[in-house]
């Protein structure tokens, strides 16, 4: 009798744990949304385009780019954050994510109710300096800008990447400087191509004004040189001690609702993993500006957690508000 209750209870785990199983075998079932809380045009949906194809040919299922900017990501990423965690609802969303949750008072979410999936690519900021602007490298810049109170940094807008970077390289190096806030990166590009501003960290798109001598770049907010600008010396490297650990960069990657069970969380980042480590899919990020940046659940949850405390300081410290 006894051996008799153990062989069904056996049976009993092993078709409970069949049953799990199966939807995570299965998966997906129906076409699956990848919500992008920016516009569409920008890298961040060009991005998730090119990550929709590829998994779309993988799983044999319609994958599709949800658009839904505004409010500095919030709203995006809130109805991520509500969506159902069967997988068929993703995130695609970049710096923002960790910005926000110092900028934004009361997020309409909780960060935690979206669980870190995969670091997808990330994007150095070059710093970039009008022709006309005296100064050839990152000690010069400095010398310059404590000599000329008041030195224009544009960017994105406020609360933006660049806006946060250019904060964070005037609070280390103690320079004075007026932040200009533009609608895009576009028109900060055309003014500081034009004179109007002095100053913008951006991305490696903009080195094109650099070889028509419009613009100068003068260090890179990477720990080491990179492939794509070998010849740039990265501003931690530039000899002025207080920028020995500056970075400056904008991270891309992948959420799902935190109710999204486990082993689906794996079967999906396996997935991702297999499509970005494909060559095509390296050259096709690279050809966007990106970097190419697979990293582990754990190594990105891990990453995120230390970009907020790098941040936050600098955040509150310089007072920086979104539009």
């Amino acid at each position: 009798m006894l051996i008799r209750h153990l062989r069904l209870g056996l049976a009993a785990l092993f078709c409970a744990a069949s049953a799990q199983a199966q939807p995570v075998q299965n998966f997906p079932t129906k076409p699956v949304q990848i919500i992008v809380p920016y516009a569409a045009g920008g890298v961040t949906d060009i991005l998730a385009r090119i990550v929709a194809q590829r998994l779309s040919e993988r799983w044999k299922q319609p994958v599709i780019v949800d658009n839904r900017p505004g409010a500095g990501t919030v709203i995006g990423t809130a109805a991520a954050a509500k969506a159902p965690g069967d997988g068929h609802t993703l995130l695609i969303t970049a710096f923002g994510f960790t910005a926000n949750q110092v900028l934004v008072p009361n997020l309409p979410y909780k960060p935690e109710a979206l669980a870190p999936l995969a670091m997808l690519a990330d994007s150095y900021s070059y710093l970039y300096v009008n022709a006309a602007v005296p100064a050839n490298n990152i000690p010069e810049l400095i010398a310059y800008a404590k000599a000329h109170p008041g030195m224009t940094f544009a960017s994105s807008g406020n609360g933006s990447s660049p806006h946060i970077a250019a904060e964070g390289f005037a609070a280390r190096t103690g320079i004075d400087i007026v932040h200009v806030p533009y609608k895009g990166n576009g028109p900060a590009i055309n003014d500081l191509v034009g004179g109007q501003v002095q100053a913008l960290f951006d991305s490696s798109a903009t080195m094109s004004f650099v070889q028509t001598g419009k613009l100068k770049v003068l260090g890179i907010g990477s720990r080491e040189p990179i492939k794509r600008a070998p010849e740039l010396v990265p501003i931690a490297r530039s000899g002025v001690p207080a920028l020995a650990d500056f970075t400056a960069s904008g991270w891309f990657g992948m959420f799902v609702p935190a109710s999204t069970p486990p082993a689906l969380q794996k079967k999906i980042y396996a997935d991702v993993q297999a499509v970005l480590e494909t060559k095509d899919m390296h050259d096709a990020i690279y050809k966007t500006g990106l970097e190419p940046a697979l990293m582990t659940q754990q190594g990105f949850d891990d990453y995120l957690k230390k970009t907020l405390a790098t941040w936050a300081p600098v955040i509150r410290e310089r007072k920086i508000r979104l539009d």
